[in-house]
């Protein structure tokens, strides 16, 4: 049987991986601190570590002998939270994948190590796809993504790269540092204003989570993607954000009024799309999900999971 062990394992795309492997027949262990996840996205009979990726002794104690493949998806989630609180983003993002990368480098018979990076680091599509940081979150990332390739290098630790594109879907739950559609169909739901920071015309890549699984196992498990290179997974369409308060009211089935407010000066990318064709090509993924279907999938979650107790 085969064995995997899944950082961050209780979050939104942990969980839904953690139960894809299940469903595989995977024996899965969850490393997973709690402090953005939660025990509930995870399916029965997976073994479950609350732990923090930056503490040393609790990754030695859980990185032993045996696992085929690991995802290390833990992180301290995302840029406005690493503006906030910087040292912890570090702590998570940086030193956690370090730790889990040393681990790695020590174990036999590993057959995949990846990391999952973010699409945050893609810069905007009128620049040319240039790479820069403007907040933490982005730096502490990249740094793993450093790690990633000098482990692979050095130690010969099976490493797989992924940069996700903006995913949503059930499993995430609303927050103060989540991702904005969760947060806005609550605020529909409740018949709250939306809040828009820029003028509406800025766009991203929105990726339904079962996508980003699907494109996570494909990159983790071919033979063409152990290495250097960075596998993009994302939907490769463009939504403006105006166009997605819209469509989140309509899979709500609501109306509710529009703000504008000024851009927060970190967010410096007008565009963003994922080019995914290395991912099609190494990988054998393609995403299946259109963003309609995913927000009324998402939007029967919420309902089921907040709304009908």
């Amino acid at each position: 049987m085969k064995r995997a062990l899944v950082t961050g394992g209780a979050g939104a795309i942990g969980g839904n991986l953690v139960s894809a492997l299940v469903r595989e027949g995977c024996r899965v262990t969850v490393l997973d601190d709690l402090t953005s996840g939660h025990r509930e996205n995870l399916p029965k009979g997976v073994r479950f570590v609350k732990g923090d990726v930056g503490d040393e002794k609790t990754v030695a104690r859980v990185l032993k002998p045996g696992f085929d493949e690991i995802y290390h998806l833990a992180a301290f989630f995302a840029n406005q939270n690493s503006c906030d609180f910087p040292l912890k983003d570090f702590r998570a993002n940086a030193l956690g994948t370090m730790h889990m990368l040393e681990g790695a480098s020590r174990m036999r018979g590993l057959k995949s190590f990846l990391f999952a990076s973010t699409s945050s680091l893609t810069g905007d599509l009128d620049a040319g796809l240039a790479e820069g940081f403007s907040t933490p979150y982005m730096a502490s990332k990249f740094t793993g993504e450093l790690y990633c390739r000098y482990y692979r290098r050095i130690s010969a630790v099976p490493v797989r790269t992924v940069r996700y594109y903006n995913c949503y879907g059930p499993g995430e739950w609303p927050g103060r540092y989540r991702n904005v559609i969760i947060n806005w169909i609550e605020r529909v739901m409740k018949g709250e204003p939306l809040t828009i920071t820029g003028d509406g015309r800025e766009t991203r890549d929105f990726t339904f989570v079962d996508d980003i699984v699907a494109g996570t196992l494909a990159v983790a498990r071919s033979k063409k993607t152990v290495g250097p290179r960075v596998y993009p997974v994302g939907t490769g369409r463009e939504t403006s954000i105006k166009a997605l308060a819209a469509m989140i009211q309509d899979a709500c089935g609501r109306t509710v009024d529009v703000r504008f407010t000024p851009r927060r000066g970190w967010d410096k990318t007008l565009r963003r799309r994922a080019d995914n064709r290395l991912t099609r090509r190494d990988a054998g993924w393609s995403p299946t999900v259109g963003l309609e279907d995913g927000l009324r999938r998402t939007v029967a979650w919420y309902r089921d999971r907040f709304l009908s107790r």
